[in-house]
């Protein structure tokens, strides 16, 4: 698939998940710059990202152009979304690059059906001085039935549908703020799978982490934007024999975070925006170790934003 194709996909999905006519409220709670939606029955949100890889950890040379999508249309059931956030949504995720594994070119969800609930988003834990609500405002329960496609005729005989439920938190700080010395974002989950790309059965319990963290210099203008962070990403599943989903991997990069009360009116609906370039490889692998073949490093180059509350 050509790059042109990926950026045209994720063009797609984002027309799809963001009405023209969607409110953009302003917000004050952790994480979030906007509320993209109609009032607090019904939400827009999602994570994107479109960049290069070098080796995706599978070849040395992949050299690959790869955008990923992960949104949701969340209706919110009273008390309502500032009340308790709680209700039924639609997913709509996918992935999609320039080489052809059919783990790169694939709708993850199209759609997928879900229930979730935000257990410390009561009245009571939103309040400054709520230490339970600043600490796990973004924990999210979630239980979701996903239809899949990978691309292509010779892909028909992979799994066509998937289910996950379990648990994931999504928390971003100070990214884009220009008047803050440091900025993190981290994403934890700890979810029940039934398949993935290639089994089925797959039938796995799976415990996910990733974590970036950096500096910057600050109240010093366009320079306040760039900064170096540290990465650790880390995947620990039950399958021991299957390397690729058990490892740690730590690095670092750089990255230009705009402040976003810059950005014109019209994308006030942004509330995270990144450039980055970073290296991560391979620290630890938990069970069995990857054959010599298979690269011990990555590095990626690329734009990641998101929308609406997808970050707290």
């Amino acid at each position: 698939m050509k790059p042109s194709t990926i950026v045209f996909v994720a063009t797609i999905i984002f027309r799809v998940v963001v009405p023209c006519n969607a409110q953009v409220r302003e917000s004050t709670e952790a994480g979030s710059y906007g509320i993209l939606g109609f009032d607090d029955w019904l939400t827009f949100s999602g994570n994107f990202d479109v960049g290069y890889r070098q080796t995706q950890f599978f070849e040395p040379h992949h050299d690959a152009a790869v955008g990923q999508w992960d949104s949701r249309v969340e209706l919110w059931l009273p008390p309502f979304r500032t009340n308790l956030s709680w209700g039924p949504y639609v997913r709509l995720a996918g992935i999609a690059a320039s080489r052809d594994p059919a783990w790169e070119n694939a709708w993850l969800a199209k759609p997928g059906l879900g229930f979730q609930a935000y257990p410390f988003s009561l009245t009571q834990f939103r309040n400054e001085d709520s230490l339970l609500g600043k600490l796990f405002g973004p924990l999210r329960l979630f239980g979701e039935y996903n239809l899949q496609d990978y691309w292509g005729s010779e892909n028909t005989w992979r799994p066509d549908h998937q289910i996950r439920a379990g648990a994931e938190y999504w928390r971003a700080l100070h990214v884009n703020d220009y008047w803050k010395p440091y900025w993190a974002e981290l994403w934890t989950g700890l979810f029940w799978q039934s398949a993935n790309e290639f089994d089925p059965h797959f039938d796995t319990l799976i415990f996910a982490n990733a974590l970036r963290a950096g500096l910057r210099l600050p109240k010093s203008g366009m320079l306040s934007a760039l900064t170096p962070y540290l990465v650790a990403e880390s995947s620990f599943t039950d399958n021991k024999a299957y390397y690729w989903e058990n490892k740690l991997l730590v690095g670092g990069g750089l990255r230009v975070a705009p402040s976003l009360g810059k950005l014109p009116e019209e994308v006030r609906w942004l509330n995270r925006f990144v450039i980055y370039a970073e290296y991560v490889y391979v620290a630890a692998y938990y069970h069995i170790s990857a054959p010599s073949s298979i690269p011990d490093h990555d590095i990626r180059v690329g734009v990641s934003f998101s929308i609406g509350e997808w970050f707290r």
